[in-house]
């Protein structure tokens, strides 16, 4: 993937895809002082029934297909006229024209209420996502609602779980990682082997994140983890030219090293950042690689996921 919300690494991508040179959406916003609210959910462009809208500065959507997306099981009672929904342990109350919610039973004031309109129950945005734990942005140049989803991530052994937000896939397949399978791990592997990788995850702006466990063999059980990194740095081909930042920090309770380099593998500049550590039978090493445009927010999106990861060895 993953505190208040800090801009993650794809909102400046996702604008410029949804919105650069389209004609249409310049030939809108010239006939129209409101151009339509829109909003984008995992880098994908949401579609109602019914328009989005403002009120006191609180954007409104459809309550169907933003519980549905965010996973919401939805229930109705036309009695109270109240709209619930349910996911992994929330429970939602909202009530038309009732500016009091509930999260879980605790009462919580809206800005603005429930509203029908059209024969529509709207919601409001913000609410809906973040009591789910989702991350919401407005981009008020474009009018548009950006929501980045909570999910949970694992290695393939177990041994590394954490939280990340946004549209992150598995670079070989959802269920199995088969990295001699998969071209696009073979292409961006640059300090682990390909057998050694618990998880291969890529997010949707081509942002990577690498997980591998190494186990200790008669060479590698004395080594000191200055001398892993370097094996890792000879392994990636670097220069004293690519390093951009070593340093020493701590994580789950263990010395490790940390690596920012130039990684010239892809047909554009990226920069990698690189975690190692040493237990008492593996080497471990965790990378996040970007391209150079995305990497100021990227690296602040992987310093939130290390902080929320959590690391047991079985």
């Amino acid at each position: 993937m993953f505190k208040l919300f800090k801009r993650p690494a794809g909102l400046l991508l996702i604008m410029t895809m949804l919105f650069a040179g389209s004609g249409i959406v310049h030939a809108q916003a010239s006939t129209t002082s409101h151009p339509p609210v829109r909003v984008v959910l995992d880098a994908n462009t949401m579609t109602f029934g019914e328009q989005p809208f403002i009120e006191k500065s609180t954007t409104l959507v459809p309550f169907r297909p933003i519980f549905e997306k965010l996973g919401l099981t939805i229930g109705w009672d036309p009695d109270t006229r109240t709209v619930t929904g349910e996911k992994e342990g929330i429970h939602i109350e909202l009530q038309i024209d009732n500016p009091v919610a509930k999260v879980n039973g605790k009462s919580i004031t809206l800005p603005v209420a429930p509203k029908l309109k059209n024969k529509t129950t709207f919601v409001p945005l913000r609410f809906i996502s973040e009591s789910v734990e989702s991350k919401v942005e407005w981009d008020s140049a474009n009018r548009t609602a950006v929501i980045y989803s909570k999910n949970r991530y694992a290695s393939a052994d177990g041994q590394f779980q954490f939280n990340a937000y946004g549209l992150w896939r598995n670079m070989s397949g959802l269920e199995n990682i088969v990295a001699e399978d998969d071209e696009l791990v073979q292409d961006y592997i640059s300090v682990e082997e390909a057998g050694q990788l618990q998880l291969a995850l890529r997010y949707f702006n081509h942002t990577m994140l690498f997980i591998a466990a190494d186990p200790l063999t008669d060479e590698t059980r004395d080594m000191k983890l200055d001398s892993y990194l370097d094996r890792a740095k000879d392994t990636a081909s670097l220069s004293s030219k690519d390093i951009v930042e070593e340093k020493q920090i701590e994580l789950f309770g263990y010395d490790a090293l940390q690596l920012t380099y130039v990684n010239h593998l892809d047909w554009d500049k990226r920069i990698d950042t690189l975690v190692v550590f040493k237990t008492g039978s593996r080497f471990y090493s965790i990378r996040n690689s970007s391209y150079e445009v995305t990497y100021k927010n990227s690296i602040q999106d992987f310093e939130d996921i290390l902080e929320d990861m959590e690391f047991r060895e079985q």
